[in-house]
Order: structure tokens, then sequence, then C-alpha cells
């Protein structure tokens, strides 16, 4: 029996076309145009959503970072009151960039060098009292329910000051025709609180508050609601 003869070539390729044999061609591997847009599309989607949630969280950082300088400079004003048997008024200053506030020691209604002070961070700024979000809700919750509690708020929301005692007071004339803050003796004193409101550059609220005992707190607005940060 004759038995063809077979070629080197014919050896190492058997699925060769040599003869008519189907060849073998290469196995390709990878993405289609379709998966690899579909892909770059959810990434995409994925980074703007990370990057707004970043920028937000910057956002309320600053904004509760400045209630929180905010509420330690009242707390300097409090104690330098008691040091120096005083009292001092925190003020604050919208006509520089930034934004200040001032312990004003010497009572001189703007600031002097080397009087405790504050730079409100970026995009944040204190706001007139009177626009202001939910005060009766915030009023509810850091202030006794009674009627002497809720009508201590200081007419205008401040400025916040603080007497030789260390409490809120709103300074008045007294019988030597100077200006003081009462001490603590009936009839004299008159509960006193305030609320300071910050807003930052989105439109979201911060608030500090002082109670009649001198209880320094920050809060954050949330639809409808003041909530405490401390």
């Amino acid at each position: 029996m004759f038995t063809p003869s077979t070629t080197a070539s014919d050896r190492r390729h058997p699925l060769s076309t040599t003869g008519g044999r189907a060849s073998r061609r290469p196995i390709v591997s990878g993405y289609s145009l379709l998966e690899l847009t579909v892909g770059l599309g959810i990434i995409l989607a994925v980074a703007a959503i990370t990057i707004v949630s970043v920028q937000r969280a910057i956002r309320s950082l600053r904004l509760h970072g400045a209630a929180a300088d905010y509420a330690n400079l009242l707390q300097n004003a409090r104690i330098r009151a008691v040091k120096d048997d005083k009292y001092y008024a925190v003020l604050t200053d919208t006509s520089v960039n930034p934004p200040i506030a001032y312990v004003d020691i010497n009572g001189s209604g703007t600031y002097d060098n080397g009087e405790p002070m504050m730079d409100f961070r970026t995009n944040t700024n204190p706001v007139p009292f009177s626009s202001g979000p939910s005060v009766a809700n915030l009023k509810m919750q850091f202030l006794p329910p009674t009627p002497s509690g809720q009508a201590s708020l200081a007419a205008g929301g401040g400025p916040p000051t603080f007497g030789s005692r260390g409490l809120p007071c709103t300074p008045v004339t007294g019988a030597t025709g100077s200006t003081i803050c009462p001490y603590l003796t009936p009839p004299n004193f008159t509960p006193t609180s305030f609320i300071t409101f910050i807003q930052d550059n989105t439109g979201t609220w911060s608030a500090v508050t002082v109670t009649p005992a001198g209880r320094i707190r920050q809060w954050s607005y949330d639809n409808g609601n003041w909530v405490p940060l401390n």
C-alpha cells in the first residue's frame, strides 16, 4: 500500500490549508468599543458623584469650623470678662475680606490690634439675625421652655456680651451714667441669651447660641430643623 509522504510543514501545522485542510485562526481576546464606552461612562459617573460628595464635605467642614472658631472666641470673651472684672461684647465686621469677629476690649466698636479675633473661613459669613431660618425651632431647643426663658433672647440676637461673672448680659446705663452689664441681683438682672447665624456661599446654615447660664453651643440646619453639634 502506498502511503503519501508527509512534509515537515504538514507535521508542524496539521490543520493548515495545505491539502484542503481548515486553517487554525489565532484567538483574539479584548473588549469591544461598546464595552469600553460603557465602562468609561460608569467610571466618569462614579467620579462625578465622588467629587460632589467631597465638595459637600469640604463645605460642611468649613461652615462647622467657622462656627467652632466663633464659639471659641465667645468662650475667650467670657473668660476675659471674668478675669478683667468687666463686660465685653463680641462684634463682627463684614466689610473686610475675609469677615472677622473680635472681642471689643476697648469698647471702640471697631477692631484694634491686639484684640482677640478670628477670620471666618473661606466662603463663610456671619449674617444678620433677621435672615436666620426657623428661629422658633432653635429657641425651643437651647432655651428653657418657660415664658421668661423664651423671652430672654437679646434684641436682634446679639451681639453676644458677657459680664464680670461670665454670664450673658445686656448693657444698660448705670446710676452714674456709665454703661454696665447688670450683676445677678434682682431686680437689675434680666436673663439674656444670644444667637449668631453663619452661612456659606451655597446657602447652608449654622448657628452659635449662648444660654442665660452661659452655655455656648453650635448648631447645623437641616430641612427646617436645627441639629446640635456639641
